[in-house]
C-alpha cells in the first residue's frame, strides 16, 4: 500500500456550509439541513476510525492516529 502522509489528508477545520452546498446534489440543502449533512459525516468518520482502530490493535499493530 501506498504510504500517505497524514498532514497532506487531515482538515485542520471542519467543512463549511458553502462547501457542502458547491456539490450539486446538496445545492438546494438548507443551510439547517447541510449542517446535519456534516454532523453526519463527522459521526461516521469517527465510528469507521475508532473501528479500524480496534480493528489495528486486535491484529497487535500500533493504532497511532
Amino acid at each position: 500500500m501506498k504510504y500517505v502522509d497524514n498532514e497532506n489528508i487531515t482538515r485542520k477545520h471542519d467543512l463549511a456550509i458553502n462547501e457542502v452546498q458547491s456539490f450539486p446534489m446538496f445545492a438546494h440543502f438548507t443551510d439547517e439541513q447541510t449542517k446535519e449533512i456534516i454532523n453526519t459525516l463527522k459521526i461516521f468518520a469517527e465510528i469507521a476510525l475508532e473501528s479500524h482502530k480496534k480493528e489495528q490493535e486486535k491484529q497487535g499493530n500500533s493504532a497511532d492516529y
